[in-house]
């Protein structure tokens, strides 16, 4: 996909959300701009080409880029609600921009949260020690069929299919 097609696909409600992040935390903004760039190179290094569907590696990436945006922003505030707060409010953005249906947009939202949480008792945690605990988290994660399936499993990455 080109990157012009992504603009000319911004709902004009889309753009002016996004214009309003990046005035209401410029920092944080670009914090996160950086955050995404990382997490995609280190999910493609640990899952060529598959973290883009809806299954294991995927659970992965949501995870980690909550992780990461938190982390980058927390460079720039020292209140982790302000940044657990940026960082769900620009992830749920996210999902509202590119949506899914119902299934996988849970799958994604649960994951979002998997991360922001893990980030508020690992916050002192490196890149690198954060991939390794989600790659163990992985080995428990769970395959979900229904939206209400995720609610019986709040503290484990779930995912769609292998």
């Amino acid at each position: 996909m080109q990157v012009w097609d992504v603009f000319k696909g911004i709902r004009f409600r889309q753009l002016k959300k996004l214009m309003l992040f990046l005035f209401k935390h410029p920092f944080f903004f670009i914090s996160t701009i950086k955050a995404t760039f990382d997490v995609l190179r280190i999910s493609q290094r640990e899952f060529p080409n598959t973290h883009g569907f809806n299954n294991k590696a995927n659970a992965f990436r949501h995870a980690l880029w909550n992780i990461f945006i938190a982390k980058q922003c927390s460079l720039f505030s020292r209140k982790s609600y302000e940044v657990i707060l940026w960082t769900k409010e620009f992830t749920d953005w996210h999902e509202d921009f590119s949506p899914n249906e119902a299934l996988p947009r849970i799958m994604d939202l649960h994951n979002n949260c998997i991360g922001r949480e893990l980030f508020l008792k690992t916050p002192k945690s490196t890149q690198n020690q954060w991939v390794i605990l989600l790659k163990e988290q992985l080995e428990y994660a769970v395959q979900i069929v229904s939206v209400e399936d995720v609610e019986n499993y709040p503290r484990q990455l779930v995912y769609l299919e292998n």
